[in-house]
């Protein structure tokens, strides 16, 4: 089989390969500039009923994006009528999910309306030390509990990372459009640097992309300086460097980085 993911998502970029590995599946990618997956884009991935060809079976989506945007609701909709009119599954890489349904100012059950199965981190944003939920019908999770066990993901003893993931879930999301706002007051004092590059469109979430234009600017003696006074940052990724908001970061903290950057850049 065959399934139908961004260019640049996560299970594309970032699990080593793991839908051919584990699932046998070839990925066919759709690469928008906005990496943003449309109804037309789903038509001209699938595939024939021509005996070389593969199967066409899943459709993977992501919300909010790998770099940090987000898809608009009736996009979502559009693309899973779509997928079922095909007859194509469709899940959903929500590692952010709740992000995503602050920053559309909607329910997070409206979104996963949109899929057959979908997952989400409750440590991304959400504070828990570790974990993610897999979510879909019951004979759907009863085959993925199977599979679990199968890989080695079997866990006892588990009730205290349970009860850091119930906090995740009814108090951590209630508090996700601080991060936000501070995302973009963090952003908006970015963007009056002439050095730095970065769209304000973008900030959408707790996730800040920019690049530095400057002579001689060093990626890594950047990235070691900020470290050096407490601020982790990524480094480059296609391009773009990634700052991240969340819980236990005040403006204050901010206030600092930003002075850090223009200290560094003067």
């Amino acid at each position: 089989d065959e399934i139908i993911a961004g260019a640049w998502s996560h299970i594309v970029h970032h699990e080593v390969g793991a839908a051919a590995v584990l699932s046998s599946v070839s990925t066919r990618i759709v690469d928008n500039p906005d990496h943003i997956i449309y109804p037309a884009d789903i038509l001209a991935a699938m595939r024939s009923q021509d005996i070389h060809e593969p199967r066409t079976s899943l459709l993977c989506l992501e919300n909010a994006l790998a770099n940090g945007d987000v898809v608009p609701l009736d996009v979502l909709r559009e693309d899973y009528k779509t997928a079922k009119d095909l007859n194509l599954n469709v899940h959903m890489d929500g590692a952010r999910l709740f992000n995503a349904a602050v920053s559309l100012k909607t329910d997070v059950k409206a979104i996963a309306a949109c899929t057959d199965s979908l997952m989400f981190c409750l440590s991304k944003g959400l504070c828990a030390p570790v974990g993610s939920m897999l979510c879909g019908s019951r004979t759907f999770i009863e085959k993925a509990r199977k599979n679990r066990k199968l890989l080695g993901g079997g866990m006892r003893q588990a009730g205290f990372l349970a009860a850091s993931g119930r906090i995740a879930l009814h108090t951590m999301t209630q508090r996700l459009q601080e991060d936000h706002d501070n995302a973009r007051y963090l952003a908006s004092a970015l963007a009056k640097l002439p050095e730095i590059k970065i769209d304000l469109e973008r900030v959408k979430i707790n996730m800040v992309f920019f690049s530095i234009e400057k002579e001689g600017f060093s990626e890594e003696d950047f990235s070691a300086y900020l470290l050096s006074h407490g601020v982790k940052n990524t480094g480059y990724m296609q391009g773009e460097m990634r700052l991240v908001t969340h819980h236990g970061i005040s403006r204050q903290d901010l206030d600092v980085v930003i002075d850090l950057i223009k200290a560094y850049l003067n």
